[in-house]
This record gives structure tokens, sequence and C-alpha cells, in this order.
């Protein structure tokens, strides 16, 4: 079971979007955060900018602090944040995100699609306004 669950998030949206939503989403551990124990702990980062690029510096770094700390990547599982991977009202799915999740696929770590959805997100998917992940 993950010990740490990493959220990246758009870079564009994270100026306008404090990440109260996933946060308040992990820390009830509801949605796509269901099952993680209650000692795993959260950290969140942008992926840097269009294109994602610098999401792979990022995991480099990551990779770093965990050796440094004693810490293992068998233990972290990387979450492409909702602003990321879906429709939503920040903006309309990310068009680099398939290549962001490869970068953290290659680095070693498992990606989940997704962090908080809105019940109004949810409306919108049912009703076909938004697509699905």
């Amino acid at each position: 079971m993950a010990k740490l669950v990493v959220i990246i998030q758009c870079d564009t949206v994270q100026k306008k979007c404090v990440g109260y939503a996933c946060m308040k989403s992990f820390y009830e551990r509801a949605g796509k955060f269901a099952g993680y124990d209650a000692d795993t702990k959260y950290m969140t980062l942008t992926c840097g900018g269009c294109c994602g690029a610098s999401v792979a510096g990022k995991i480099e770094d990551l990779n770093r602090k965990l050796k440094r700390w004693g810490d293992e990547k068998k233990d972290v599982v990387v979450h492409l944040a909702s602003c990321v991977v879906s429709d939503n009202y920040h903006r309309p799915p990310c068009p680099h995100k398939d290549y962001i999740r490869a970068i953290v696929e290659r680095k070693g770590y498992p990606v989940v699609l997704g962090s908080y959805i809105s019940q109004n997100a949810e409306k919108k998917r049912q009703a076909g306004i938004y697509q699905e992940f």
C-alpha cells in the first residue's frame, strides 16, 4: 500500500486553484483516494507548464529525496489531478496528459488518473457535456 501520494496539478490551473478540493478529498479518502491507509501522506506539485516536460526533473528530484531519507519508490503512487486528465470548470483536459503520464511511468511510478471530481462536473459528464477521462 502506498505511503505517499503525489498529486500532479496543471501549472496553469494551479495559478488560480489552491487544490483545496483535492486535499479535502484525500483526507476524507473519497473518490480516487478511497482505500489509502490513514497514515498515507500526500504532496502536490505542478507539471511545470506546457508541455509538461519538467515533470521528468521533478520526479528525478523526488527519487533523490526518497533515497536520501531512506524511503522507497515502491511506496509512492502518482495521481494526475482531475484538472490535468478531465474536463472541468477550470479547463478541458490537458493536451499533454499522455506525455506526462508516460514520463511518470517511465520513471517507475504507477499512475492514477484523477483526484477530486465535483458533483457538478460528474453531472456534466453524465449529460455528455464533459468527456470521461
